[in-house]
């Protein structure tokens, strides 16, 4: 599996940050919260996703179909899963935190976190979290 990249998501609202292993799934993972919004990595290196505009032919040219998402299902849960509110230069100390935090404890405090930092009405990170769990829940059923 190819390392994971640090990126931003693009949008009007409040700070993202996630990991994902490529622009593909990066992008995807962006799209699957709104079309609006899009992904960017964060060391300025390599390709961004769309914002708002040409997401069909983008996913055309990255050779993103349904096939193509049932065989990246898995990293692109892990990408959503991976969302944290904030700029990218606070990520290491949340980071730090929940490393710090028993299993059980680093939801509930992830989440806390968020609620205390979002600024709009958008739930942009509880938006990811349900989408990473709807794509593993087939997936665990499946046996993969």
């Amino acid at each position: 599996m190819s390392e994971l990249k640090l990126y931003e998501l693009v949008n009007p609202s409040d700070p993202y940050t996630f990991y994902a292993p490529s622009v593909e799934v990066a992008g995807l993972a962006s799209a699957m919260l709104s079309p609006s919004f899009g992904a960017s990595p964060v060391d300025g290196e390599g390709e961004s996703s769309p914002v708002m505009f040409g997401w069909n032919e983008w996913m055309k040219e990255k050779g993103i179909d349904d096939e193509w998402i049932a065989e990246n299902k898995l990293a692109i849960a892990d990408a959503l899963d991976s969302f944290l509110i904030g700029k990218p230069n606070r990520r290491a100390d949340v980071e730090s935190m929940l490393e710090m935090l028993p299993d059980d404890k680093k939801a509930e405090w992830r989440d806390s976190r968020q609620d205390r930092n979002r600024t709009s009405l958008n739930q942009i990170g509880e938006s990811a979290y349900k989408l990473a769990k709807q794509l593993r829940e087939p997936a665990l059923e499946d046996g993969e």
